[in-house]
């Protein structure tokens, strides 16, 4: 697999540590990494020098890594491509070239919310290097039906398989929710307008004081977070936040136990691991209607689906749950039975038949 490092923070390594944790024993895989926390810039952006200096950085580590993707593609039997908008699709090109230098097959992997804008805004010499990574492919993954229609569209007339694998999950044995006085209220990923976090707070304040102290907010993640606790205090929500940089292992087992519900009012998604991870521990959602989002929560069922800018949707969809605990424990059942079927061992028995079904194809047209 050619993807970011395994300890990268984000969804897309979340999804490589349970494919090595989960593959067969007739599976061997190899990771190659394009990219490390140290030299990941997404989380940044905002900060020009620092965000320049990764740049440099991450540029230097992905020349480090081609001898080794090179020397891969030599002897692999099929490479596993994971790639994303932004500096992970210019990365990946240049391993789809190296990898057709050689004969190599390659499988891509399409994650991120934002590649429609990407792709939408790239100039058109970055458009065709796309069309060609897409078109030398055996195919392609992606997180939900709309993103097969998306990218159908990107390859037009080339005949290319599309397979729809939602983000796997591991499922905890122990999940059930229990209604409580206090809505205990999960948020995970990067903080910043993007996924909706000052809104979230902004809609927690706007609830009558009665209500408000019966709301919890858990929060953690990367990017701007002394701006998320700054505006918390300017709210007067100290005592009812706590907010903390990335969490993993233990820690993130722990709040994803007691917690309640998971709010998440994105502009723009694949399929966020941190929402499947809450599905699979039983909390009741309050997610915006993006990318795949909508293929697994419907309104009223497993949580609310509200628009990601309407702060006073999203405090009426606090207000609802935290008035009515037997309701977010009902739609918490219910996000954890639409889960189910996304178990990781699954996930990875049908990932085994993809390869199988693509090394049988390029086998017969060696013939």
């Amino acid at each position: 697999m050619v993807a970011p490092s395994p300890e990268v923070q984000g969804g897309i390594s979340y999804v490589v540590r349970l494919m090595v944790k989960y593959a067969p024993e007739n599976l061997l895989y190899q990771v190659c990494p394009t990219l490390t926390q140290r030299t990941g810039v997404s989380h940044i952006k905002d900060q020009p020098l620092r965000y320049a200096f990764g740049v440099l950085g991450n540029l230097l580590f992905f020349k480090r890594s081609l001898p080794s993707i090179k020397k891969l593609s030599k002897s692999a039997d099929l490479v596993h491509v994971h790639f994303a908008s932004g500096g992970s699709t210019f990365r990946k090109y240049l391993v789809a070239r190296l990898l057709h230098r050689y004969n190599t097959p390659y499988i891509l992997h399409a994650h991120g919310g934002g590649y429609r804008e990407f792709y939408s805004r790239a100039p058109a010499f970055v458009k065709t290097r796309i069309h060609w990574m897409l078109r030398n492919s055996e195919g392609l993954i992606v997180l939900s039906e709309q993103w097969r229609e998306f990218y159908k569209g990107l390859l037009g007339s080339c005949t290319r398989p599309i397979w729809v694998m939602p983000n796997p999950v591991e499922l905890p044995e122990y999940w059930q929710p229990t209604p409580s006085e206090t809505l205990r209220l999960l948020f995970l990923g990067r903080m910043g307008e993007h996924k909706g976090t000052n809104r979230i707070l902004q809609a927690v304040a706007r609830l009558p004081e009665p209500l408000r102290e019966r709301v919890h907010l858990y929060m953690a993640g990367d990017g701007d977070v002394d701006a998320v606790r700054r505006l918390a205090a300017e709210l007067g929500l100290q005592a009812q936040t706590d907010i903390r940089n990335w969490i993993e292992g233990a820690d993130k087992e722990r709040w994803l136990r007691e917690t309640n519900a998971f709010i998440l009012p994105s502009r723009a998604e694949g399929l966020p691991m941190a929402m499947l991870e809450a599905m699979a521990y039983g909390k009741a959602l309050i997610v915006s209607p993006v990318g795949g989002i909508p293929e697994f929560v419907s309104d009223g069922q497993e949580g609310f689906l509200v628009p990601p800018d309407d702060i006073g949707a999203i405090s009426r969809a606090i207000a609802t749950l935290a008035e009515n605990p037997e309701l977010w424990a009902q739609m918490g059942r219910a996000a954890r039975a639409r889960v189910e079927p996304l178990d990781v061992k699954r996930y990875m028995e049908r990932m085994v038949e993809i390869y199988r079904g693509v090394l049988a194809s390029t086998l017969n047209r060696s013939k």
